[in-house]
């Protein structure tokens, strides 16, 4: 069991055990931590610019090439694989080599394998480009989870994590107004180019300012670790010294996948994962087929357009604020009304469906209402995902869960064509399964984040006995 260290107010470097989790939780929230948010938050930007990027280019790649835009679906669908494969593998490399250099590695291969996609001479290295970009996209999430949730005071954990991760659709929305002002004269090939120069930038800067968590050196424990954790430790304004010894806790000693199914982790990943799979089903699915759901209920491309920045504003507005009512009431709660809110405001689509002569403020209170509460869940699931494991298995967890999710996000494609097709208000029944089932899985967890800051490390998951 871990000593925590007192707290020191002068004097020489403390020479006491030092508990890097509950001086962080206890501590500001440094400088440090404010720097690394703001350029996670940056890479999530760029992106969430990536994958709409390829939305925007479809149609002209398919004249560019003599295809079709149905033809080139498998170019989009090969990105999602990509990123669901990449979301697991994030998770295990980050637990593995560290978080700042998977989040390197990740910024790399997506920004050069953009950049290639960009000179790219037909339609199948075009598909290997965006599978691989996908596998740098999808390595981001989780590590950004854990990096920042490790540099994070527990009672501003949630609401950085949430802001961190925001800022995918905020990149979309920004892909969007880019790709309608380049487009038309510097066509689509130019996009790529900008959407692998600018990760390429954020990543040398990254290599010098970016720290490496002093949690998952700490419990890594080699010499070089050790010397990385006091430097960072100190960078963040801790008291600490060369005979400062850190407290070890019972951690599993090693990151697996077998670890996130254990006894003590089993319930926690099966809900977590459920949660995960159904509401990036419900997302996606609206992202993948909204627009065509609006215009055959009669509006116009338009407003169809503006029905969709309307969806990720609220998305946008309510991840925020969930990140910080996460510190007042604790996820169950936010996440809880959050899913129930899914599955209400499905159940008010259903009976007041959206049509044309339907006035335009009652439509997009209600899309903003579904963005809200459906992207908003999405976008906290990673704060509880991140809080759930212990820092050796961390990212590890927050990956497979995203991972697990994207797959959701692919059967969206599928299912939501068929939803559509079907009418008759199908497809907000999807909307209301998906809030039902994951109000469901957030029962079964038992590491929710707390209340308030006052119950610190406490209530921190526990872990995993040895």
């Amino acid at each position: 069991m871990s000593v925590p260290a007192e707290p020191r107010s002068s004097g020489n470097p403390r020479t006491d055990v030092f508990d890097v989790r509950a001086e962080i939780d206890a501590g500001g929230w440094s400088r440090l931590a404010k720097a690394t948010l703001a350029l996670t938050a940056l890479a999530v930007v760029l992106d969430g610019f990536d994958i709409q990027v390829i939305g925007f280019s479809i149609g002209p790649m398919a004249k560019d090439f003599g295809s079709t835009k149905e033809a080139l679906s498998w170019v989009v669908a090969l990105g999602y694989i990509g990123i669901g494969l990449g979301a697991g593998a994030g998770g295990y490399v980050g637990d593995r080599i560290g978080r700042k250099n998977t989040m390197l590695i990740a910024v790399a291969t997506f920004a050069v394998f953009t950049l290639l996609t960009a000179f790219a001479p037909n339609l199948v290295l075009i598909g290997l480009f965006r599978t691989l970009a996908g596998l740098g996209l999808g390595m981001v999430f989780p590590v950004v989870a854990a990096l920042v949730a490790e540099l994070t005071p527990l009672r501003r954990r949630g609401f950085a994590v949430a802001l961190a991760l925001v800022c995918l659709p905020a990149g979309a929305m920004l892909g969007g107004v880019v790709a309608a002002a380049v487009l038309p004269s510097m066509g689509w090939r130019f996009l790529f180019v900008l959407g692998g120069v600018a990760p390429l930038l954020l990543g040398v800067a990254m290599r010098f300012v970016l720290p490496e968590s002093p949690q998952f050196q700490a419990a890594r424990g080699t010499e070089r670790d050790i010397t990385g954790a006091l430097t960072t430790l100190r960078r963040m304004g801790h008291d600490v010294g060369p005979t400062t010894v850190f407290a070890k806790r019972n951690e599993v000693e090693r990151a697996s996948f077998a670890a996130l199914l254990s006894p003590d982790h089993r319930r926690d990943t099966i809900g977590l994962w459920i949660a995960f799979f159904f509401s990036l089903m419900g997302v996606y699915a609206f992202l993948s087929w909204g627009p065509t759901l609006l215009t055959a209920a009669g509006f116009s491309v338009a407003v169809s357009s503006l029905g969709v920045s309307v969806f990720h504003s609220g998305g946008i507005l309510f991840a925020i604020a969930g990140g910080w009512l996460l510190v007042r009431y604790g996820s169950r709660v936010v996440l809880t009304t959050y899913a129930l809110g899914t599955a209400v405001v499905g159940a008010w689509l259903f009976a007041v469906q959206p049509a044309a002569e339907s006035p335009l403020p009652l439509v997009f209170a209600q899309l903003f209402l579904y963005g809200g509460c459906l992207s908003g869940l999405q976008v906290v699931l990673f704060s509880l995902a991140a809080h759930a494991y212990p820092v050796t298995i961390r990212a590890t967890g927050v990956g497979a869960a995203g991972s697990i999710g994207r797959f959701g996000a692919i059967l969206a494609a599928f299912v939501g064509v068929v939803l559509v097709s079907a009418g008759g208000g199908w497809f907000y029944v999807l909307v209301i399964t998906v809030g039902v089932l994951a109000a469901v899985a957030l029962t079964m967890i038992r590491r929710h984040t707390p209340a308030t800051a006052a119950r610190s490390t406490l209530l921190e998951p526990a872990a995993v006995p040895r």
